[in-house]
């Protein structure tokens, strides 16, 4: 799973954590911080946990494109009768799909 599926996963819980912390900090200070003040600072920060998620993850991946060297990554692949599934992990559901072709009838039959 990707770094921003992740966060993007787990977007309310961050951001409850960072408003706590933003709470936290003032309470250290001394201070109350308004109501507006905490939303507006909870957004940017939380805007700035995605943005970075977000280029963590497309770096990363234009890293692995440019490279050569692609021993990292371990690609799944699982084969059975002639068809290949490349990329896919062996327990995953695309990989467990059947196809069945519906009976025929001899011709002249109906």
């Amino acid at each position: 799973m990707a770094v921003s599926d992740a966060v993007v996963g787990n977007l309310t819980t961050i951001y409850v954590a960072v408003i706590a912390a933003i709470k936290v900090y003032g309470l250290v200070l001394g201070r109350s911080f308004g109501g507006g003040f905490v939303l507006i600072v909870s957004t940017l920060l939380v805007g700035f946990i995605l943005v970075g998620a977000l280029t963590w993850d497309v770096s990363r991946k234009a890293t692995y494109a440019i490279s050569r060297d692609h021993h990292d990554v371990h690609v799944h692949e699982m084969c059975k009768g002639g068809i290949c599934w490349h990329g896919v992990a062996v327990r995953s559901p695309a990989s467990q799909v059947r196809f069945r072709l519906p009976q025929q009838l001899p011709y002249g039959a109906m």
